[in-house]
């Protein structure tokens, strides 16, 4: 009896963190469509591309309420008991998700179509750091000298483009992996130009905390993939440990082509290297 009360236990959690990821996501995209239009009005600068633009997500945000994730429940007989356990599956359509599991069931967004360019390496904005074997390593040197703020080589302005990376060494602080505007200079003030994720539900868009809270999940050894999809103005983070998939519309107004990653680093001898 009591391991029937464990299973329906996690089965309940697991239905209830589903119901929160679809709020989360609904709040987000929510946000930045106030934003965007808050941002036109005060400029008074309305184009049909942008009333376009808005009515299209608009009507995407209603369908993915009107027709949400199906939730299946089936049982997990890979349990080794004669109670068996059930598990539950989540079929959802990427493109009403900023963060989802990804598993096999699920129509889920791949990285592996990309535009190559050459390979990226890391080059130093601001901050303590140093850079390693052929400048694909950065570490943090001095936790007393603060944040250490790192670009990329490369300028993206269209087709999509994958960047994997390695946390070799994590302290007890996250590390945020995402975009800017390579239009802006680098420095240490208010970036508004700034997209990505210091935890898988930590979202920084335009350059504010959006949602989320700072747990650790990223641990080192963990490899994460960032995907620059300029076609469709969007970035994606996976998390390959836990096969979960998260993305972020991007704005032109607020961050404009070209792109290029954004790597910080908070601790001494926090380490990431990219994996080309």
């Amino acid at each position: 009896m009591r391991k029937i009360h464990e299973i329906a236990e996690n089965a309940r959690k697991d239905v209830e963190e589903k119901l929160l990821a679809l709020k989360r996501d609904v709040e987000i995209s929510i946000g930045q469509i106030v934003r965007d239009f808050q941002a036109n009005a005060e400029a008074d600068n309305y184009t049909e591309f942008e009333l376009e633009k808005w009515s299209k997500r608009i009507f995407n945000l209603r369908d993915s309420l009107e027709h949400p994730s199906t939730i299946e429940i089936v049982e997990d007989n890979k349990l080794s008991s004669t109670i068996y356990g059930i598990k539950i599956i989540e079929q959802k359509r990427r493109q009403e998700s900023l963060c989802t599991n990804s598993i096999s069931e699920t129509v889920s967004y791949t990285s592996e179509q990309s535009t190559e360019l050459i390979p990226e390496h890391f080059v130093p904005m601001y901050g303590p750091c140093r850079l390693s074997e052929d400048k694909y390593v950065a570490t943090h040197s001095s936790y007393r000298a603060g944040l250490s703020q790192l670009t990329g080589s490369n300028n993206y302005s269209s087709g999509k483009h994958s960047i994997s990376f390695l946390i070799e060494k994590k302290g007890i602080k996250n590390m945020f992996i995402g975009i800017h505007s390579a239009s802006n200079e680098a420095s240490s003030s208010f970036d508004r130009s700034i997209y990505g994720w210091w935890n898988l539900d930590y979202v920084i868009i335009n350059g504010e905390h959006e949602t989320g809270d700072d747990n650790l999940v990223i641990q080192t050894g963990d490899k994460i993939t960032l995907t620059v999809d300029c076609d469709n103005l969007q970035i994606h983070f996976e998390h390959h440990r836990t096969r979960k998939i998260c993305h972020i519309p991007i704005e032109l107004n607020t961050c404009p082509f070209p792109w290029r990653i954004l790597i910080r680093l908070l601790m001494a001898d926090d380490s990431i290297r990219i994996c080309n």
